[in-house]
C-alpha cells in the first residue's frame, strides 16, 4: 500500500492553570474550548460544526486534575446503580466545583495556526472569562509544547520492542465505526474503531482519501494490533452531562498486542513504521471519535509489555513506562 511520504505537521500544548469561580453542572471540555477561543478568536471557524465530511483539525481535552497521584477528567457524571449503567438517564448528576490547579491540552494541525502564536496566546490566559453565566477566573502557570510526532516515534518503537500498546481514554469517548454512517456511535474499542478517526484525518490531509484506501489502511492496523481479552474489564461505560440529555461514553484503557507476523509482513510491503507513527501522532494531538473539538476522545498512549501468542494477546512481565492514574496511563 504506497503512501505519500509527506507528513502531517501537528502541535500539542499542555496548559497548567489555577482556575476558580464555577459551581454547577457542566462538561469542562466546553470551558477549555471557551478559554482557547478567548485568546485565539480567529480559530472559531475550526471549532464550528461542519455540514460536510471535513474532519476537524483541532482538539481540546477537558480539564484534568491530579487526585492522590491519579489523573481525573473534570465533568458532571451521573451516579448510576449497577443495574442502570447500560442506560443511566435518570441518575443523580454530580456538580463540578472549580477551585484549584488544573491542566488541559490543545492540539491542532499546523495548517490551523502557527505554534509560536498559540504559545504566546495560551501563556497570556490571565483574568476572568464568562462561562455559563458565571465568572471563571483563570491564571496560567505553565505552558508546555509537546511534539506529537517525536512522542509517537518513541511510543511505537518501544511498543514493538515490548510487544504491546496501551491506549487510555482520558476523557469520555464516542468512537466512530468506519463501516457505517449514522448517528449511532461505537463503544467497542477495537483497533478499527479507535484508529478510524486518525486514519481518516491522515488520508484526507494528504489528499489521498478514497473509501477503498481507507478500508485497506484500517485492515493493516487491525491485523498489526490485536485487542487483548482484558479490554472487557479495563474499559468502562460512563454517563455524563454534555448537552440537553445525558450521554454515554467510554473511559479506562485498552491494550493491544503487536502481531509480529503481520508487522513483519507489512514492514516489507510498505513504510509501515512511518504510517503507524503518523496515526499515533494524530491520536495524541487530535484524539479520536466524535466531539473532539469540545473535549471528548482525549487519549494517552504508552507501550505495554505483552507477549503475543497465536489467537490472542497474553499479558505478562508488567508494563513499560507506567505510572498510576485513574485512566491508567502517564500523561505527557
Amino acid at each position: 500500500m504506497p503512501m505519500d511520504s509527506t507528513t502531517v505537521n501537528l502541535a500539542l500544548f499542555k496548559v497548567t492553570a489555577y482556575i476558580t469561580g464555577f459551581r454547577g453542572f457542566m462538561y469542562s471540555g466546553k470551558l477549555v474550548k471557551t478559554l482557547v477561543l478567548t485568546r485565539l478568536p480567529d480559530l472559531q471557524p475550526h471549532f464550528q460544526p461542519s455540514p460536510s465530511n471535513t474532519p476537524k483539525l483541532v482538539h481540546v481535552s477537558p480539564l484534568l486534575r491530579e487526585v492522590d497521584g491519579r489523573v481525573e477528567a473534570v465533568y458532571t457524571s451521573l451516579s448510576c446503580r449497577e443495574v442502570e449503567l447500560a442506560k443511566c438517564v435518570n441518575g443523580s448528576p454530580r456538580p463540578v466545583f472549580l477551585d484549584g490547579v488544573y491542566s488541559f491540552y490543545f492540539g491542532f494541525a499546523s495548517s490551523v495556526a502557527e505554534p509560536g502564536r498559540v504559545l504566546e496566546a495560551l501563556a497570556g490566559l490571565n483574568g476572568e472569562v464568562e462561562f455559563m453565566k458565571q465568572r471563571v477566573r483563570v491564571q496560567a502557570q505553565r505552558v508546555d509544547f509537546l511534539n506529537p510526532r517525536l512522542e509517537a516515534s518513541r511510543i511505537l518503537g518501544e511498543a514493538v520492542r515490548v510487544g504491546g500498546l496501551k491506549i487510555v481514554f482520558a476523557s469520555p469517548t464516542m468512537l466512530r465505526d468506519p463501516l457505517r454512517r449514522s448517528r449511532f456511535k461505537s463503544f467497542i474499542p477495537t483497533p478499527v474503531n479507535v484508529f478510524s478517526t486518525p486514519a481518516f484525518l491522515y488520508l484526507t490531509e494528504k489528499g489521498l482519501y478514497k473509501l477503498g484506501r481507507f478500508i485497506r489502511l484500517l485492515r493493516v492496523v487491525h491485523r498489526v494490533f490485536n485487542e487483548t481479552y482484558t479490554a472487557l474489564k479495563t474499559v468502562r461505560l460512563t454517563w455524563f452531562t454534555y448537552g440537553k440529555y445525558p450521554e454515554p461514553g467510554i473511559t479506562g484503557y485498552v491494550k493491544y498486542a503487536v502481531n509480529r507476523e503481520y508487522y513483519e509482513e507489512y514492514s516489507e510491503r510498505m513504510q509501515l513504521n512511518q504510517v503507524l507513527e503518523e496515526l499515533i501522532a494524530l491520536l495524541i494531538a487530535l484524539g479520536t471519535g466524535t466531539g473532539r473539538a469540545a473535549g471528548l476522545g482525549h487519549v494517552f498512549l504508552e507501550p505495554s509489555a505483552i507477549s503475543f501468542e497465536t489467537g490472542g494477546g497474553v499479558e505478562g512481565g508488567g508494563e513499560a513506562n507506567t505510572t498510576q492514574s485513574q485512566a491508567g496511563a502517564r500523561p505527557p
